[in-house]
């Protein structure tokens, strides 16, 4: 059984006390940690009821933790990947220690999946934060640098040998919609990219937020468009003031429109979680279309 412990207790009582959207999930040692906000952060229990099974596997350069399930061969599988988490520290002015998110979006999504999944840590996160291939500029600047991306397909990859035969969708929340555009032209199984509320080109979202550029790591509004047999759907909220959608405008526009989703009251947490099994459903059904169209 996974055994969680429990560190930085007062920290995190007193982030539990403000929280209204997030909940704490620690870094290091500890891997999830539970609090006020259940509706949001996922839990060990969760996870465990969920049948997803925790490990840390060696990708490319770096080790990454792993949440999974049994995958069956006849589906998809539904891959998740990380936001940024904690880069910074000090509005921005110092690097963090630990990058490690305090509220796990992306694992709170692939919790609430059915069907084969594989939540993908990002180098450096979680118990990954030990491996001796990590320095601050791999949750910096280089956060979607060519070795992170490579590093991240090849667990994909290895995940595939025997049970990707139904295809990959990668499914990327924030700075992981990024990696998951990254990602898709180096995992041959991936047949579909969803995007939530990402950052799609990183210079622009530098720029509007006064944040040194991404030196290092690269930018899909600046690289070709992914082979026309990778679908794409991007969900937006357009209340999200930390990627404001305009400014992946460079992007979405190479987007036929209908595979771009506005969500009038959303923002950049909320409500994805929340609504996620009927927009879960919607991709599904896009999957199987994409799926069919394929085989014909």
């Amino acid at each position: 059984m996974l055994r969680l412990r429990f560190t930085r207790a007062r920290r995190a009582l007193a982030a539990a006390a403000l929280c209204s959207l997030a909940t704490p999930l620690l870094g290091a040692a500890a891997l999830l940690l539970l609090s006020a906000c259940q509706h949001m952060a996922p839990s060990a229990d969760e996870a465990l009821g969920a049948g997803l099974k925790m490990d840390l596997v060696q990708g490319g350069a770096y080790k990454h933790v792993t949440f999974a399930n049994a995958s069956s061969t006849a589906t998809p599988l539904y891959v998740f990947i990380e936001g940024d988490g904690l880069p910074w520290r000090g509005q921005g002015t110092r690097v963090s220690p630990d990058p490690t998110p305090r509220n796990a979006l992306g694992l709170a999504l692939a919790i609430r999946t059915p069907g084969s999944r594989l939540y993908l840590g990002r180098p450096c996160y979680f118990t990954a934060i030990n491996d001796r291939a990590c320095n601050p500029r791999v949750w910096t600047s280089e956060r979607f640098s060519a070795a992170v991306v490579a590093s991240m397909a090849a667990v994909v990859n290895r995940h595939c040998v025997e049970s990707c035969r139904g295809g990959v969708v990668l499914i990327g929340y924030s700075g992981g919609g990024v990696l998951a555009v990254l990602m898709a032209p180096l995992v041959p199984s991936t047949v579909a990219v969803v995007t939530i509320a990402a950052d799609l080109d990183i210079d622009a979202w530098a720029r509007r937020h006064g944040y040194s550029a991404l030196e290092g790591s690269l930018n899909p509004a600046t690289l070709p468009p992914l082979p026309s047999r990778i679908r794409e759907w991007h969900l937006v909220g357009d209340r999200d003031t930390v990627v404001p959608p305009e400014l992946s405008r460079r992007y979405l526009d190479r987007v036929k429109p209908d595979y771009v989703w506005h969500f009038a009251t959303f923002d950049h947490v909320c409500c994805w979680a929340q609504q996620w099994p009927e927009l879960f459903s919607r991709i599904e059904a896009g999957v199987g279309r994409t799926s069919v169209d394929a085989s014909d």
